[in-house]
């Protein structure tokens, strides 16, 4: 099995030139470029409701095909380029006004769902999304209910933000992004964030059935190409 690996340069490449559009922004001389952020997508757990002056907990009926399904879409957990994204920094009343649910960050193509709500807790943006009614739209609901898709994606603009430096030497870790405007969410099939990306791999119970159920063939081969083996060498890759 081949595993690819990254490309250094190119990555670096594409950093610097994140920087340089900050900086430019930072002098006025250019808008906020806009970036993006991967997260890992439904939370699988209770939904917590405010009415009424009231709290209560509502559990969430994510077996039912046309229901809403709640996502993390932001966290504030670094990432592999060293950036913090702040869960209070967001601003999000420019997307309340559209909140679309795109896929794959095409804005040429027709959304596949919105956002019913979207709100704070600590550490993180949750969003509670409702899918289209159109055939591709419910395809990628299932693959969420059945866990073969974990991913989303917010795309945004920095409005406020700090360089994060090594306290001790000072050297340059990343970007802690204070305040951001949301601009839309992605359903992603393939995480920017490989190291997201690895902490799925890791840590979802039941990826060994997800994995036979996608790739039949590989259960077929207990030996070299068999799942125990892709596991490991998904696990021991360097991103």
């Amino acid at each position: 099995m081949a595993v690819i690996l990254p490309d250094v340069a190119e990555e670096n490449w594409e950093r610097d030139r994140l920087l340089e559009s900050l900086d430019s922004y930072r002098r006025g001389l250019a808008d906020a470029p806009l970036l993006r952020k991967w997260s890992i997508g439904p939370t699988g757990r209770p939904e917590v409701v405010l009415g009424g002056g009231e709290e209560f907990v509502r559990a969430e009926k994510e077996e039912e095909s046309e229901s809403p399904m709640t996502f993390v879409i932001s966290n504030e957990e670094v990432d592999r380029h060293g950036d913090v994204v702040l869960a209070q920094g967001w601003s999000l009343q420019p997307y309340l006004r559209n909140p679309v649910f795109l896929w794959a960050h095409d804005y040429t193509r027709p959304v596949i769902g919105r956002a019913l709500s979207v709100w704070n807790e600590p550490g993180q943006l949750l969003a509670r999304m409702e899918f289209a009614p159109t055939d591709f739209a419910r395809e990628v609901a299932a693959l969420y209910r059945s866990g073969y898709q974990q991913g989303v994606s917010v795309g945004f603009k920095p409005l406020r933000y700090e360089e994060r430096r090594q306290e001790r030497t000072g050297a340059f870790l990343g970007i802690r992004f204070l305040e951001q405007e949301l601009l839309e969410v992605s359903a992603v099939p393939v995480p920017a964030n490989r190291d997201a990306l690895r902490r799925a791999l890791q840590e979802a119970p039941r990826l060994g059935s997800y994995l036979q159920r996608a790739y039949p063939l590989l259960s077929e081969d207990p030996g070299a190409s068999g799942i125990a083996d892709l596991l490991a060498a998904l696990r021991s890759a360097t991103w």
